[in-house]
Parts: structure tokens; C-alpha cells; sequence
């Protein structure tokens, strides 16, 4: 009986894997194939296409605290479900989008429905089922799920474009999701919930939470290391074909390093997954800044050369889809369970309403400077969120003092 269990309290996070997969790869990489047909076609320019979609971003932070808190309340189940149908309406519409104000419109509706149905809410869903299985190894097996959704939505995307064009493209991707979201975000988020005091599952790593002062401060360099750390994903994302052709290699070569990025996020988040039980958030964080900051400083020493950049793709990719773990696994050991959608729903909308402009700087950095200086940049950034990310209390070190408010080293 206890093998079975543990293969049935996997299901929601394997549920959730497949759902983000389509789930980013319909709201977020069908983006960087459509938009720039859908510019020609509608008479708008490139800046002005991405600047909608960088407002879309925006609104979808400024909506994650609301997901978030709808998930402590109610759970998941039917958040992610109402979210999925009216992001997936949503996406479909845009087949019949005959102007700015359209576009506008509907990638703010998908993309503020879409904040109710990925990453975070999914995270904080799976951590109210009351299963076997602690909250941070469901969230990494959500995550090795998800890291192939650029490798499988980049190509399938531009494939159902060439035969029949971003209007069908759009209702066939929305239809898609309509059709196999829905019923997974209904049925595999059905069971018991946990209650937010309920002690942790017996296999469950022991980590203790900060409390009082100590808490404040980590909440801080926390949010201000991962607003560093993400600054530049956008940008790599959308950018980087066009800086790396301004390093000498053909748009053919820059895609097929692309292409390496999401394989290796998903060979990191396996990494990940395999140690995560003894490895404390803390030192996975730093791990995956470590990786990313390492592809680039071989992207800028290197990547002249194709075995270059492949390496360097390679080690982006694995820091890359370590990070996204971290971004789940982090705030919950450093501050428990108790309000944890909430509070990724914060986190996010600080993140996301600071990094909607990082396609346009790094757009400017391209145009004004270079490949090279843009990725120099993106570099820089990861520097910032390293030497931030030093300044996050480990509770493991220290205990607090609720008297007085104050941290002592724990010596024992």
C-alpha cells in the first residue's frame, strides 16, 4: 500500500507539471514567434507590440497578491481552474485582434488570468493537499515539468504558424490548454487540504523560521536579490537571438543554442530534486547564481565561438531552472507555510512590476552598445544578486530571541 501512496500523492505535482508546460508556453514563449508576424499584419511596430506585452507583465504583477491570498483562502482547485478557462478565452480572442486597443486588452485579460494559474499559484497549491510528499519536492518536480516548455512551444509555435497562420495559431494554442488544463487543475487539486498549523509530513526536511527582526530582514534582501536575479530572464528570452548574432554567429547557430537552454533548466531542476533533500534553499539559490553568473562570464570570454556558446547556454539554462525552484522553495523554509501564497504573490508583484521594463532597457543596451555590452549587463545584474543574496539571515545559524526581538548565534 505505501508504494501506491506515494505514487498518488505525486499526481498533483506531476498534474501540475504538465499543466505548466502548456501553461508557459501558450502565455508566455507563443509571445516571441507571434507578436512580431502580428505587428506586420496589424501595422504596429516592434517596441510597440512588446511594450503591450511588457504592460501585460506588469497587470499580472499587479494581480499575483490577489491569486495568492485566493489561494491560502480557498485553496487551488478552483482558482486554477476559473483562471485557466478565462486566460485560454482570452488567448483564443486574440485571433480576431484588429488593432492596438484589442491586443492591449486581451493580453492583459490572459496575462492576469495567467498569474492564477502558473508558477506561484501552482507552488502554493500543491503545498495546501495534505500529501506525503513535502511541499519542496512537489515543487521541484513541477518545475522539471515546466522547464521544457521553450524547448516544445518554441518550435511547435512557429510550425503551426507556418502552415496556418497566428490567428488559427492562437485559437488552436488556447483550445489546447482550454481542453487539457481544465480538467487537470479540477481533478488532481481535489484532495484534502492541510491545515496551515498541521505539523510537517514525518519526511520533511526540519528547517526553522525566522522570526521578528530577522524575518523583516530577509523578506528584504530576499526580494531585492530575486528582482536582480530576474531582471534579466525577460531579456534573455526575447533578446537573445539578436545579441547572439552581434557576437558573429548565424540566426540558425543562435537558435540552436537557445534551443540548449530549456533541456539543461530541466537537467538542473533533476539535479535539484535529487539532493534536495539534504541541500538547504539557501545553498540552492546560491548554487543557481553561481551557474547562471558562470555561462556568462563564458558567453562574454567565449561566446565567439560555438562550443562557447553552447557551454555557456548549457550553464544558464542549468542555474536558470534551479532558481525557479528556489524562488518557491526559499521563501517557504526561511518563513513557513502559514500565508505562503500571499506572500509569493507579493514577492511577485514587486518582481514583475520592477522587471516588465528589462525588455526595453536591454532592448536600448543592444541597439546603443552591442550584443556584447547587453549581455555584459545581465552579467552585472547576477553580480548585484549575488553580493545581495549575502546579506539573507540563514536561520540554521541563528535563533531568535522573541523577547527582545533580536538574533543570537546558535552555538549548539
Amino acid at each position: 500500500m505505501t508504494p501506491l501512496r506515494i505514487d498518488r500523492d505525486y499526481l498533483p505535482a506531476i498534474g501540475l507539471g504538465i499543466t505548466q508546460i502548456i501553461g508557459y508556453g501558450t502565455l508566455m514563449y507563443a509571445y516571441a514567434v507571434l507578436l512580431p508576424e502580428m505587428a506586420k499584419d496589424l501595422g504596429l511596430t516592434l517596441s510597440e507590440v512588446f511594450g503591450i506585452l511588457s504592460l501585460g507583465l506588469f497587470f499580472g504583477g499587479l494581480v499575483s497578491p490577489v491569486a495568492g491570498k485566493l489561494v491560502d483562502c480557498f485553496g487551488g482547485r478552483w482558482v486554477m481552474t476559473l483562471g485557466t478557462i478565462v486566460a485560454c478565452l482570452a488567448v483564443m480572442a486574440m485571433s480576431q485582434v484588429e488593432g492596438r486597443i484589442g491586443l492591449f486588452i486581451l493580453i492583459l485579460l490572459a496575462e492576469g488570468a495567467g498569474m492564477f494559474v502558473l508558477y506561484n499559484v501552482a507552488f502554493a497549491s500543491v503545498a495546501r493537499l495534505d500529501l506525503s510528499v513535502p511541499p519542496q519536492r512537489s515543487i521541484s518536480v513541477i518545475t522539471l515539468f515546466g522547464g521544457v516548455a521553450s524547448t516544445i512551444y518554441w518550435p511547435l509555435t512557429l510550425a503551426l504558424f507556418n502552415r496556418y497562420g497566428w490567428e488559427t495559431t492562437w485559437v488552436i494554442l488556447g483550445l489546447s490548454a482550454l481542453l487539457f488544463c481544465t480538467p487537470i487543475h479540477f481533478f488532481v487539486l481535489r484532495g484534502r487540504e492541510r491545515a496551515a498549523d498541521a505539523p510537517k509530513p514525518d519526511n520533511a526536511p526540519d528547517w526553522p523560521e525566522l522570526t521578528g527582526r530577522l524575518r523583516r530582514q530577509a523578506m528584504l534582501w530576499m526580494v531585492v536579490s530575486f528582482i536582480f536575479s530576474g531582471y534579466l530572464m525577460g531579456a534573455v528570452m526575447t533578446l537573445w537571438v539578436t545579441n547572439v548574432q552581434d557576437l558573429g554567429h548565424t540566426a540558425a547557430m543562435a537558435a540552436l543554442a537557445g534551443a540548449v537552454i530549456g533541456p539543461f533548466k530541466t537537467v538542473g531542476r533533476f539535479f535539484e530534486m535529487l539532493v534536495s533533500q539534504n541541500m538547504y534553499p539557501l545553498v540552492t539559490y546560491a548554487l543557481s547564481l553561481g551557474l547562471m553568473f558562470s555561462g556568462f562570464v563564458v558567453l562574454l570570454t567565449l561566446g565567439f565561438t560555438l562550443p562557447g556558446l553552447l557551454l555557456a547556454a548549457a550553464l544558464y539554462g542549468m542555474g536558470d531552472g534551479i532558481k525557479t525552484i528556489a524562488r518557491g522553495t526559499l521563501p517557504l523554509a526561511l518563513f513557513g507555510a502559514k500565508g505562503y501564497g500571499a506572500r509569493l504573490g507579493w514577492i511577485s508583484f514587486v518582481q514583475m512590476g520592477i522587471n516588465a521594463s528589462a525588455p526595453f532597457a536591454f532592448a536600448w543596451a543592444t541597439q546603443t552598445y552591442g550584443g556584447w555590452w547587453s549581455f555584459a549587463v545581465m552579467a552585472l545584474c547576477l553580480c548585484c544578486a549575488m553580493a545581495t543574496y549575502m546579506f539573507i539571515p540563514d536561520p540554521r545559524t541563528h535563533i531568535t530571541d522573541p523577547a527582545q526581538d533580536r538574533h543570537v548565534p546558535d552555538n549548539r
